[in-house]
């Protein structure tokens, strides 16, 4: 054999002669442990894990075969099989830094975080110049919402291999989820630039672009993410929000049906087909969207929001206020269920309530222009009118030409006998909406009254 064959096709070669070897002598580990590396870089990962297998067998104390076969049980998310096999790895040798990284990404892919940081820790104990355990532990404290110490573990993993893409990928998803998305842009542009074409680069930087609200743009990336990958659900799922902003529904609607094909369990995109849904008018199909996500995911307080709205739009109301609980039971700070809730409370008469309810929810986001508005309407039903007038007042500062307020304040004066301000409030509301029954009502008896 030539050598000029040997550098065209080494990894082939190598097999050839690795496998002569097990031929051979079945239980030759090294051999073994050196194909089943080769298999999985090939991406034939069944291959690989039959001869790391073997070679465990035939040396129950080699640790490094013992680490091998946990990670291609990882890359073969098979992840409580791996942990056992790393956790055999590094009881032979407790200071495998490689082992206990590995582990830790593991435990990390089954969501246990604090095991996890534990095993990053260690490895860096003994090894701190690991620029993808420091990565990897980065990655761990943003799943656990931890964004200001990843961000700074990135920022480590980086100066310790400035070419390091996906931890400069990484800390830009994290930018972009602190609702930094300049810094995060710029992270993607740098990831885009030092590396070959990654369909998950495009996908992010297409992601952030729609969250920037620069649709070409995002469309632009996530079309290039799907040529590279054409059964990527994810940039699938991010294409069809894309073309949902753009009111491109029927090309959403596709995206999102080819993505849930793949990946029928798949949360976020079930969530946007049903906000296309009812952005559309179309409840029914919204409402089994949102089902589904619940069933999918049921602590998903968002998807009990959005049935909860449905429903309240239905005039469902006991089952919006149900939902609509459980989604505060949830996310407790969660501002517009809270206003959402308070506007199902001002349906059923319960004022009261509705009145705590948009409180807090106006504490938490004081510029909510509906919700001092729907807070300004319950007092106004208590004939608490300073307090409603006052409230309508302030939502029209931040939102001058909404009808529904306007209608409602003109409504407060007339209860309070100021006709002036009553009639101008009422003809502005139907000057913005001319289809606004409730003013064309409201001002005919006003002119009654008058």
């Amino acid at each position: 054999m030539s050598i000029q064959v040997l550098q065209k096709d080494r990894n082939e070669a190598a097999l050839a002669d690795f496998t002569r070897a097990i031929e051979l002598d079945p239980t030759y580990v090294w051999a073994l442990y050196q194909r089943g590396q080769i298999l999985r870089e090939l991406g034939r990962r069944d291959e690989a894990l039959a001869d790391f297998q073997c070679a465990a067998k035939a040396d129950p104390n080699d640790a490094a075969v013992h680490a091998e076969l946990g990670e291609t049980l990882r890359l073969l998310r098979r992840y409580d099989e791996a942990v056992a096999a790393f956790s055999r790895a590094i009881e032979l040798d407790p200071a495998y830094a490689w082992a206990l990284g590995s582990r830790g990404q593991t435990y990390r892919s089954l969501r246990r975080h604090d095991e996890a940081m534990a095993d990053f820790e260690r490895a860096l104990a003994v090894k701190p110049d690991m620029a993808w355990v420091v990565a990897e532990r980065a990655e761990t404290l943003r799943a656990m919402g931890r964004y200001d110490e990843a961000i700074t573990g990135f920022t480590q993993a980086i100066e310790l291999d400035p070419a390091y893409v996906w931890a400069i990928g990484h800390r830009a998803i994290c930018y972009r989820e602190q609702g930094r998305h300049p810094e995060a842009l710029a992270d993607l542009d740098l990831a885009i630039g030092l590396s070959h074409p990654q369909a998950w680069l495009f996908a992010e930087r297409g992601e952030t672009r729609r969250l920037l609200e620069q649709i070409d743009a995002a469309l632009e990336d996530l079309h290039r993410a799907l040529e590279l990958d054409p059964a990527y659900s994810w940039a699938l799922g991010s294409r069809g929000a894309a073309y949902r902003s753009a009111g491109l529904l029927d090309e959403a609607l596709a995206d999102f049906a080819r993505a849930l094909e793949l990946d029928p369990g798949y949360v976020w995109v079930t969530m946007q087909r049903g906000l296309l849904h009812r952005g559309a008018g179309r409840h029914d199909e919204a409402l089994a969207d949102f089902t589904r996500a619940i069933e999918l995911d049921p602590h998903h307080s968002g998807a009990y929001a959005e049935r909860g709205e449905i429903y309240r739009l239905r005039r469902g109301y006991e089952q919006a206020l149900a939902d609509f609980t459980r989604a505060i039971e949830l996310r407790p700070n969660y501002a517009w269920a809270l206003g959402s809730r308070g506007q199902t409370y001002r349906a059923l008469s319960r004022y009261e309530e509705a009145i705590n309810d948009l409180g807090r929810a106006l504490e938490l986001r004081p510029d909510a222009s509906w919700a001092l508005a729907e807070r300004g309407e319950c007092y106004r039903q208590l004939k608490r009118y300073d307090e409603a007038i006052a409230d309508f007042n302030h939502a029209l500062e931040l939102n001058p030409n909404d009808s529904w307020t306007l209608g409602r304040r003109g409504a407060a004066y007339q209860a309070m006998k100021i006709f002036e301000e009553a009639f101008i409030d009422l003809s502005r509301a139907i000057e913005v909406d001319p289809e606004n029954a409730w003013a064309w009502a409201q001002r005919g008896a006003l002119f009654r009254q008058m």
